[in-house]
């Protein structure tokens, strides 16, 4: 009631002393009749004082809210200023309590990331220092060390980033389908050597996408990584590029191991290793996640078809850029 008061006393003020003035004027104009006006006056503070009571308590929740006495708003007030201010700071509170939880499962999401990430990297890095201790240095190895340092890297990197808000590095543009899948391809060319895989790429030269060609080519490495990993040696990794009612859509294909049918829906979960993690192991479950998120920012449809012992099939179906 007190900061009521404090809010609407220059209110207050201001129409009794109008109507005091009116009350002055017509008792001057007819001073005969001084006692009815005073009674008039008083009836009229007396219904003034009223009409602002009743105000009040038709918003006394909000009051109470805003002087400290009630710590939430309390659905209630009949005024209706009071339900739009009730129902816009809750939904302003709402808001922000939904921003404050998905920064805080972002952190942990990254901090678990990080440690798994961390430990990880241990192994390349002690793989090298005991080569090195031993003078056994053998390029192969090196070269297979350094290009999981370098993966673990470029995931971190990209997770960093794509955490930090992909809009801030995000350039759209037409992009030539077989320039970005060859890229990809030969920047996994040792990777391919390593495991005894051959890359198969049958994309025209006219097939053209719009995206950014950096996160697109992050998209395609984690891809690839995952496809020649789990591939038989000796088999071949296909990239086919084709359009769909004037949308570019681009399958990889590998002969591997598979994904059994119970982790396949869960593949695209952060840290989801599945029963390909735990056999083959150096898994943080977080690139499918990422190529998931990605593709969503990047408006690509991404899909995976898979049966156990005969491979899996990875669908990138891109936005209608009208131009096909």
């Amino acid at each position: 009631m007190a900061f009521y008061g404090k809010t609407h006393w220059l209110q207050f003020l201001l129409v009794f002393t109008v109507q005091l003035f009116v009350i002055v004027v017509l008792g001057l104009a007819h001073s005969e009749n001084w006692r009815l006006l005073v009674y008039l006056l008083a009836v009229g503070t007396l219904l003034l004082i009223g009409c602002f009571l009743l105000d009040y308590f038709r918003k006394r929740r909000w009051y109470d809210f805003l002087s400290g006495k009630s710590s939430a708003l309390l659905r209630g007030d009949t005024d209706k200023e009071s339900r739009l201010i009730f129902d816009k700071v809750n939904s302003l509170l709402q808001k922000q309590e939904d921003q404050i939880l998905q920064s805080t499962r972002a952190r942990e999401q990254q901090v678990t990331f990080m440690n798994l990430w961390t430990h990880q990297m241990k192994t390349p890095i002690s793989v090298l220092e005991m080569m090195a201790q031993e003078n056994q240095l053998d390029s192969v190895e090196v070269l297979r060390e350094t290009q999981r340092l370098k993966s673990g890297l470029n995931l971190a990197l990209n997770e960093a980033r794509l955490i930090g808000g992909m809009a801030q590095d995000f350039t759209l543009q037409q992009l030539s389908l077989e320039k970005v899948v060859n890229t990809a391809v030969n920047q996994q060319k040792n990777f391919f050597i390593q495991h005894q895989v051959f890359p198969e790429v049958k994309i025209s030269e006219k097939l053209v996408v719009i995206s950014d060609e950096k996160w697109l080519q992050f998209v395609l490495e984690q891809i690839l990584i995952n496809s020649i990993k789990y591939s038989k040696a000796g088999s071949k990794v296909t990239l086919t590029g084709t359009s769909s009612e004037g949308a570019p859509i681009l399958r990889i294909v590998d002969h591997g191991v598979g994904i059994p049918p119970a982790d396949l829906p869960r593949v695209k979960r952060p840290f989801f290793t599945g029963e390909n993690g735990r056999k083959f192991g150096e898994a943080t479950g977080m690139g499918l996640y990422l190529v998931d998120q990605v593709s969503e920012e990047l408006g690509i449809a991404f899909a995976i078809d898979s049966t156990v012992g005969e491979g899996t099939q990875v669908t990138l179906r891109f936005p209608d850029d009208g131009l096909q």
